[in-house]
């Protein structure tokens, strides 16, 4: 069976087009598998450091919530004042204003009897079942998402808006014998989140059909309310896989990323995640789009080269053919015919130049060919690094604080590694300053929100005008710094906090004059198991400072 026609023209067009799969087939190929892999890996880098971004603002949102109550808890007045007081309803509706997430706040009595509360809601209710009662008892509670059950019927709500739910606060109050006087409690309706995740999510999150969900420990969705209840995000999504390709059961291909929110009370977990999705089609638009140009192209090269050899072919083989013919007419017993060409030795020159420009035909295509390459590498190389350039601009949007210009919760996070592990390396101790504004809430109520950003402004910049290069200043969260004095001992780390203290105390602030500052020092240990410990102990003294009267640095415990 032959499988190969027996012309020579077809023949030559089939090598020809032979010729331009094999050289095509490899760089599609590339863009296919390795490109295409290149890019999933970048656009789920890009995602995950978005899902830690946002990972990281509703934990230092819930960071705030739970110290507002936990140092609520431990005024003075709600140590000593009797549980029916007005002072204690003040107090509680203040915070309730200043924040109008908190839809319920109460504080009960041992027995679980709502004493005082936003409104009177609940007052005499017995809430000595709930979970945040309770655990509040015991010490500081973030409770998990829960649907509104007692006041779900105390409280108006439109046909059109959806189920109130809430994340529970609590914080026990003692009194000045550290004898248990109650529980304070908080409501904060998950409104926040829709506000946490609009200041996070890109500008163009819904032209690039980018979602941002949180889910619950049980990996269902608890954010936004439409995809509430829906089933578990795919088991193939977790935080030890950063990014998979999954199709969420559905016909949509989507590239995941997951990461977990930081637990903020170790022993009692709520297990939080952020994933962000985006269909396939959005995330790998650049990919389908030069495999297209690809298929085009390569097909119209393809056409082109197989009508261009068919026509040269004919050209090739007509002297070949007038031989053939003039034989066969001798064969056929004319012998009249001859097996001269009419040109002679010509006609063989023309042969040979035809032969001659052939081969610089297919020089040319190939030439062309190459230089197409070269382009299409250029380009590749060229998407790359703009890939690379938007990764490090997310990388360093979500390693910055807005509004202070200083280095944020998670970029701490990343140096204190890098010290700590300096530090086990070396032996070199670092040391840790948690700094706090005195009385930051005043200058809000009294001059507002504005002037308060203002003057945490002007207090980083003032932070960051006292310290060395080679030391670390970053806003923690709230009116709270950090910063750390790499190979720092006691000493010299005690005057630095003074240096600062005063230089703040010394500062003639515009409009509200003047601010003091609380700080906690502590120095790093070999002998600490991870880089919390310092920054627990600076936070602990950092609360010592602020009991003993503010505007000062506590250094020892």
């Amino acid at each position: 069976m032959r499988l190969l026609p027996q012309s020579f023209r077809a023949r030559l067009a089939i090598l020809f087009g032979g010729l331009t799969l094999l050289v095509g087939l490899p760089v599609y190929w590339y863009v296919d598998q390795v490109f295409a892999a290149q890019l999933v890996v970048a656009r789920g880098n890009a995602m995950r450091d978005l899902a830690t971004a946002v990972a990281a603002m509703v934990a230092e949102n819930i960071r705030e919530r739970e110290r507002e109550i936990e140092l609520l808890a431990q005024a003075p007045l709600f140590r000593r004042a009797p549980l029916d007081s007005p002072d204690l309803l003040q107090a509680i509706e203040r915070l309730q204003r200043s924040n109008p997430y908190y839809t319920w706040l109460g504080m009960t009595d041992t027995e679980g009897a709502v004493r005082v509360a936003n409104a009177g809601l609940l007052v005499g209710v017995n809430v000595k079942a709930r979970a945040w009662f309770i655990e509040g008892q015991q010490g500081a509670f973030v409770g998990d998402l829960h649907d509104a059950v007692l006041l779900s019927r105390l409280l108006p709500r439109a046909a059109n808006e959806p189920p109130m739910r809430f994340v529970d606060f609590a914080a026990p109050v003692y009194d000045d014998n550290h004898k248990l006087r109650g529980v304070l409690g908080a409501h904060a309706e998950w409104r926040w989140a829709t506000e946490v995740v609009r200041v996070m999510a890109p500008l163009n999150a819904r032209e690039t059909r980018l979602e941002i969900f949180i889910v619950n420990s049980a990996k269902r969705i608890i954010f936004p309310e439409e995809a509430r209840g829906a089933s578990a995000i795919p088991a193939a999504i977790t935080a030890q896989r950063p990014f998979v390709l999954d199709n969420w059961g559905s016909q949509v291909n989507y590239v995941n990323a997951m990461v977990p929110v930081r637990e903020l009370i170790p022993a009692k977990p709520i297990q939080w995640s952020i994933v962000v999705r985006q269909p396939a089609e959005e995330a790998l638009a650049n990919l389908y789009h030069l495999q297209k140009a690809l298929l085009i192209f390569g097909a119209g090269v393809i056409v082109l080269l197989l009508a261009l050899t068919f026509w040269l072919a004919g050209r090739i083989s007509r002297p070949l053919e007038l031989l053939a013919g003039q034989a066969r007419r001798i064969e056929k017993g004319d012998e009249s015919a001859s097996l001269d060409i009419p040109t002679g030795i010509g006609e063989l020159r023309r042969l040979t130049d035809s032969l001659k420009g052939m081969t610089a035909t297919l020089n040319q295509r190939r030439e062309a060919l190459a230089e197409s390459n070269v382009q299409l590498e250029h380009k590749v190389s060229e998407r790359t690094a703009q890939l690379a350039l938007l990764n490090e601009e997310l990388r360093q949007q979500a390693r910055r604080d807005a509004l202070t210009g200083l280095d944020n919760r998670l970029a701490v996070n990343e140096r204190l590694h890098e010290e700590f592990v300096r530090m086990k390396r070396s032996g070199r101790t670092y040391a840790v300053l948690l700094l706090d504004i005195d009385h930051f809430k005043k200058v809000n109520d009294t001059h507002g929100h504005a002037v308060g950003d203002e003057t945490l402004q002007q207090v980083a910049q003032i932070l960051k005008a006292s310290l060395r290069e080679s030391d670390f200043v970053a806003r923690y969260g709230g009116e709270e710094f950090l910063a750390l004095l790499p190979e720092t001992d006691l000493d010299n780390a005690r005057q630095v906090a003074e240096k600062i203290r005063a230089r703040i105390e010394g500062a003639n602030l515009p409009i509200v004059k003047q601010v003091t500052i609380s700080i906690g020092l502590a120095m790093s240990d070999a002998g600490q198991e991870d880089e919390d410990d310092a920054v627990r102990q600076a936070d602990d003294r950092l609360y010592r400072a602020k009991g003993a009267g503010r505007n000062r640095v506590v250094a020892e415990g």
